[in-house]
């Protein structure tokens, strides 16, 4: 958000206040005077008023969170459930495990969606901007990998239909809009690695209902170029530096 349309929606100031404020060089953002009203803030900035007598703390910046998490099967993308653990438990167990504090959790929130069956890569973070693009980007967008199994095997000219098929795009059941295209390889006759790079309700068993065919197990392998290496299920691991750049997600400063 844009500083000044920022400071405008701070109680104690309006608008004719923030603007002398900036113009004055009494605005501090992460310990730097900021008089650019357009300058970007958000939740994890530091934000201090000079006054004469004092200095104003108006926001204290939030720690970017973002984590990678092995999503075993039972478990359910939400941050509560009454009957099954969800995956803020998952991280919840490993953080008590180690003694650590857990009361992050309550800003995280889980980017996309995998069934409960389904098991692999999930990206969960506190920063909603980067959830957004991820979660809104279309076919230029991030990508997501999965590998699956299928109820019935197919042949060889199956499955250069449905190669062709998913590149082109596919109607899918109760949605009129086609699929973005999508790369389909067959690792089997009845194991396929799909790369989609939106994610509809369902997508991956809508899409090979589609096609006359059903998923009998689905695992995604990556998400936004985020690979599993190293992750057993149930495990998980912050972003590195070099990840969160990519990603144009905020970092912790120091």
């Amino acid at each position: 958000m844009r500083l000044d349309r920022w400071l405008t929606r701070q109680p104690q100031l309006n608008r004719r206040h923030a603007l002398s404020a900036l113009a004055a060089g009494r605005v501090r953002v992460n310990g730097a005077t900021i008089s650019d009203p357009l300058h970007e803030v958000g939740p994890f900035d530091d934000i201090h008023l000079s006054a004469p007598d004092a200095t104003v703390c108006l926001q204290v910046a939030r720690c970017p969170r973002h984590i990678l998490l092995n999503k075993p099967a039972g478990v359910v993308t939400a941050c509560h459930d009454p009957e099954h653990p969800t995956v803020i438990d998952v991280l919840r167990d490993t953080l008590n495990a180690r003694g650590e504090d857990s009361a992050w959790l309550a800003e995280i929130h889980h980017v996309g969606r995998l069934d409960r069956a389904t098991t692999g890569a999930l990206l969960l973070t506190n920063d909603g901007d980067v959830s957004a693009r991820i979660s809104d980007a279309g076919l230029e967008g991030p990508a997501k990998r999965y590998r699956m199994g299928l109820e019935r095997p197919l042949t060889e000219a199956e499955q250069e239909s449905a190669i062709a098929q998913v590149r082109q795009g596919v109607l899918l059941e109760h949605d009129p809009r086609p699929t973005l295209p999508a790369q389909l390889a067959f690792l089997t006759a009845d194991q396929v690695r799909l790369t989609l790079h939106e994610g509809r309700h369902h997508h991956v068993k809508r899409l090979w209902r589609s096609l006359g065919n059903r998923v009998v197990w689905l695992h995604r392998e990556s998400v936004a170029g985020l690979s599993l290496e190293g992750l057993a299920p149930g495990e998980w691991r912050e972003l590195t530096r070099e990840e969160c750049s990519r990603l144009g997600a905020a970092q912790p400063r120091g």
